[in-house]
């Protein structure tokens, strides 16, 4: 079983945050695929947050959920503890539709958390809160400048966070 111990984990964060600041100043972040940064940032950052990516029992990719698919689940022990939305390092995540995409997949599959992230930046939201817009069931935003700053709140999101509740 792979223990991650946080140490660790801000140390890996921290490899990826400079990986990120390159591909920023070498002006390619406009290049990068969804896939691409699925492979280079997303996977490797909760990786570094103690889930097994490679193992479908505990992270599912491409997961169909009524009429679409969503890009991770995150489960332990067969039960849903979020699910992640990912889009390519272009693009906005404050468009409505992402974010209503990100929630529904996890209201349907009746699982609290949503994620919608394209690594720089990380929005968390609350699927069982009944809002007037999806923006209201906003939860914490948290900005791969910030990765380190508040790592406490991005270990939220870690598997050793999730199994102790």
């Amino acid at each position: 079983m792979l223990i991650m111990s946080k140490d660790t984990a801000r140390k890996d964060v921290e490899i990826l945050i400079e990986k990120f600041s390159k591909v920023a100043q070498e002006d390619r972040l406009s290049k990068y695929t969804e896939q691409e940064t699925k492979k280079d940032f997303i996977q490797p950052l909760f990786r570094a947050l103690g889930w097994k990516i490679e193992d479908s029992s505990e992270v599912s990719a491409e997961e169909n959920i009524s009429k679409g698919y969503v890009d991770y689940g995150f489960r332990i022990n067969g039960i849903p503890k979020f699910f992640l939305e990912a889009k390519s390092l272009k693009k906005d995540l404050d468009d409505l539709e992402f974010v209503k995409q990100a929630i529904n997949y996890s209201w349907l599959k009746g699982c609290t958390w949503a994620v919608l992230t394209n690594f720089e930046t990380i929005r968390i939201f609350n699927a069982e809160w009944k809002t007037a817009t999806p923006f209201q069931s906003h939860f914490r935003t948290i900005h791969c400048a910030d990765f380190l700053t508040r790592f406490d709140e991005l270990w939220l999101l870690s598997k050793e966070s999730f199994a102790m509740k």
